[in-house]
């Protein structure tokens, strides 16, 4: 690692015991390895120099009122909405984005909740509470109390669930997934995923065993910055992960959805390339579903220092509208990161799915049980569902807990 680098991590916003941790011999973190799947496809280069290409100093207010006076943008208009020149704007964007949104999906906001299935991980990521190096409690749910806690969310009215694990294939096997979707599929109508990027053999089987949807985040598109991130383990391979989602679909997935963890690096070329990466596939594949997440950094077990720096709720704003005006089918989620004051504006602005009655931690949902492993970061709203669901009520909107039936 360049002394450039060295330097970034240790001014950084990350715990003093990184230092002792570090591997003495780091693998290539664009170099694939053996048993990643390679597929054909030229949508990560053109996303990275479409990243590095973005100035987004040199957009100024023309430029922003000539894209709020499109009805369909081009990623130039996305660029100029993205810049600082569009903070002035916002409440005009915001308007803009609560019609668009209104005319594609009315009054809907999608309601879900995240179940965390385990929190073993082998990767040495720095800003995670799962990381392998972090000290924390870990557990698996085996598939008894994988049901106890899909029957207790179940009960709330929920028909959607994301399944989430730490990334760990030994610990948390293809199969093991596979059988909690099985699970999931008798208790829910669309069933997500949130686990380790995989082969797209491995995404077909579990689309078999009832999986609808993947999500990556691909945490930041700088690949130097990447680097420096992620120290050890799969996800350290970029390109392997950037191509999560394509792979997902190749291996016949409905839907796929994209995220930068905002903070990590410059948010506004982040955001930019994360709606791009949505744009293009979107393109290739256009039977396919998107969603669009706005994720910021949040405080983890270990390090309570962490935050998403300049990403301010301004800049929240910006990112959700501008994607909502870029890419006006894809699905917007605000998760629990978020307090209940940021995502009620943030549904009336451009967000269309919403999580509720959340529990990060391992277990937990069902009235005898516990948390069985520590929670992956703080959690920011931690309303239930009926909580979430009336406030939606209140606010003039549809609450909606599913989308999808299968006959």
């Amino acid at each position: 690692m360049g002394q450039a680098n060295e330097a970034r991590l240790e001014t950084g916003i990350f715990s003093e015991e990184i230092r002792e941790h570090l591997p003495k011999n780091r693998i290539n973190h664009m170099k694939y390895l053996p048993g990643m799947e390679a597929i054909k496809s030229d949508v990560l280069k053109e996303v990275i120099a479409a990243r590095a290409g973005y100035d987004y100093k040199a957009y100024g207010p023309k430029e922003v009122r000539q894209a709020l006076n499109k009805d369909s943008l081009s990623p130039e208009d996305f660029k100029a909405l993205l810049s600082p020149a569009a903070l002035p704007f916002l409440e005009e964007m915001a308007q803009a984005a609560k019609v668009r949104t209104r005319e594609h999906y009315g009054n809907s906001i999608y309601m879900f909740t995240p179940l965390y299935i385990a929190n073993y991980c082998e990767n040495y990521c720095i800003y995670c509470g799962f990381n392998c190096h972090n000290k924390i409690k870990r557990a698996k749910l085996n598939a008894k109390e994988i049901e106890t806690e899909m029957k207790a969310i179940a009960e709330t009215g929920l028909k959607e669930i994301l399944l989430l694990t730490g990334e760990s294939s030994k610990m948390s096997d293809v199969k093991y997934i596979g059988e909690a979707c099985k699970i999931a599929r008798e208790y829910f109508n669309v069933v997500g995923l949130e686990v380790y990027p995989m082969n797209s053999e491995d995404y077909a089987y579990l689309q078999k065993c009832g999986a609808d949807y993947v999500t990556v985040f691909q945490e930041t598109y700088d690949s130097d910055r990447y680097e420096t991130l992620h120290l050890a383990g799969h996800k350290r391979i970029f390109p392997y992960r950037f191509n999560a989602q394509e792979r997902a679909l190749m291996g016949g997935m409905r839907g796929v959805g994209f995220a930068a963890l905002l903070g990590l690096d410059d948010f506004r070329k982040d955001a930019f390339a994360t709606g791009y990466h949505a744009y293009l596939l979107q393109r290739k594949y256009p039977q396919a579903e998107i969603a669009l997440s706005c994720p910021r950094l949040r405080p983890i077990i270990n390090n309570e220092k962490i935050n998403p720096m300049d990403v301010h709720e301004a800049q929240l704003v910006q990112v959700v509208t501008a994607y909502r005006l870029f890419l006006p089918y894809a699905n917007i989620t605000v998760s629990t990161r978020e307090c209940a004051k940021v995502r009620q504006h943030l549904v009336q602005m451009g967000a269309t799915k919403i999580s509720a009655g959340v529990s990060v931690a391992i277990g937990g949902h069902s009235d005898d049980s516990e948390a069985k492993g520590d929670e992956q970061f703080e959690i920011s709203d931690a309303r239930t569902v009926k909580e979430v669901y009336d406030d939606l009520v209140d606010q003039g909107l549809q609450p909606v807990m599913s989308d999808y039936i299968y006959l």
